[in-house]
């Protein structure tokens, strides 16, 4: 036992004079550039290489920004039936500011007035870049057993989502990474920084950035956020349990929530990088089906998310080229008609799944009502058309078997369904 625990001792000494060696031989963070923390984790789909770049500080964050991007990608390589081309995912670090607030500092500073021309410029493409990201991510976390909401706003937890890093909004969080995120200095920067140091192609390699927050900030900000959600002053010992029980059920849902939110963020991002394969609009619809897909609808999904995933953007994909074959068209109102070829239009309509709606005629004008809404007024566009007077919606009546008309088609945007007259008797 001696010379065992002798030997022991011996190895763990040598063991420590090699750790002391080789940490007194390795650069430290400051000795490093930003690239020295890349690494290619390429992910091979049908036999062809994407190329995934991950910059992270340590192994198991590396490990998770590296699972999730595969993910994400897998149904991003799907809907494109091509690859999305090179990207860089930023994996962030715990006591590192969200990207969010960087820009923020920045834009504040860039749209002083005695700020140039050309920063107030950048700050009005990042601001509209933030816009678009927010929207993402404000989505309704909603228990459908019980219809009741997460008792969480989405504000709160704003650090723990990922956004898209345009060029410009990189090179800021270079900056500040290169100033060690020290907010006094980055502020001091932000002073003498230009609209050329901002334009600089420093992540030029890549088609898409992505910024991932660390990934057990949603565990801290739910530990904040959680307990005030559920506060109702003094609780006595009773309500205290009840709400330590509520906590418990709600968090796991959120956690599952808001990852497929940061997933659907990413995917959204990778499709906005390649305009080329879709619009504006398909890429919206396709991003929110995948999001949709992702979400837990009050219970944890199972471990085929992928596959949901896919599934789901494939649908969408099909109604898009449904929609692109018949796009919405804005109608213009008619001075001339007859008002009494709409008598059959008046009348009912619904179908499962939808509040039931009503078309009539009051004063001389025509109204369509859904369920208990204000009704909308319409104005006659053709023998068979009428638009909204904020021309963003339009109706089309179809004849049926009998005088009465049988069917309506409802138009807006992108969206369009027919429903079915419901007469009286039925």
């Amino acid at each position: 036992m001696y010379r065992l625990s002798n030997r022991l001792s011996a190895c763990l000494a040598l063991a420590a004079v090699a750790i002391s060696q080789l940490s007194l031989a390795r650069p430290s963070n400051k000795d490093l550039d930003f690239e020295d923390f890349y690494e290619l984790e390429p992910i091979q789909i049908v036999g062809q290489e994407i190329p995934i770049t991950v910059f992270a500080r340590s192994g198991g964050d590396r490990s998770y920004a590296t699972r999730f991007a595969h993910k994400v990608i897998e149904v991003a390589y799907d809907t494109l039936e091509k690859s999305p081309g090179p990207g860089l995912v930023i994996m962030g670090k715990s006591g590192e500011p969200h990207p969010i607030k960087l820009l923020e500092n920045f834009m504040a500073k860039a749209k002083r007035e005695e700020a140039p021309a050309e920063l107030r410029q950048i700050a009005d493409e990042l601001e509209k870049s933030i816009g678009e990201w927010r929207e993402k991510i404000n989505f309704d976390m909603e228990n459908d057993d019980d219809g009741e909401e997460l008792p969480v706003d989405i504000n709160q937890l704003i650090d723990a989502f990922p956004m898209p890093m345009p060029p410009m909004a990189a090179q800021l969080y270079l900056v500040a990474w290169e100033l060690d995120f020290d907010p006094e200095r980055f502020d001091l920067r932000l002073a003498e920084i230009t609209a050329d140091e901002l334009r600089q192609q420093d992540f030029d390699e890549f088609r898409w950035v992505f910024y991932l927050p660390p990934k057990n900030t949603l565990n801290k900000v739910l530990k904040e956020v959680l307990p005030l959600a559920f506060e109702a002053g003094d609780l006595g010992p009773v309500k205290r349990m009840l709400a330590r029980a509520a906590i418990a059920t709600f968090k796991p849902l959120i956690k599952d929530a808001v990852e497929g939110v940061r997933k659907g963020v990413l995917y959204w991002s990778v499709l906005s990088a390649n305009e080329a394969a879709f619009n504006e609009g398909d890429i919206e619809l396709l991003a929110g089906k995948y999001m949709e897909s992702q979400m837990p609808r009050g219970k944890i999904l199972g471990s085929d998310k992928t596959e949901r995933g896919i599934e789901a953007t494939r649908i969408q994909k099909a109604e898009n080229k449904d929609y692109a074959r018949d796009p919405f068209v804005v109608l213009e109102p008619v001075e001339a008609f007859d008002p009494e070829t709409f008598t059959p239009f008046f009348g009912r309509y619904g179908d499962d799944g939808h509040r039931n709606k009503r078309f009539f005629a009051k004063d001389g004008a025509y109204f369509w009502q859904e369920g208990d809404d204000e009704p909308i007024e319409y104005l006659p566009a053709g023998d068979l058309f009428f638009v909204s007077t904020q021309k963003d919606v339009t109706l089309q009546f179809f004849p049926g078997e009998t005088p009465s008309y049988s069917q309506v088609e409802l138009r807006k945007g992108r969206f369009r369904h027919t429903f079915d007259r419901l007469f009286e008797e039925d």
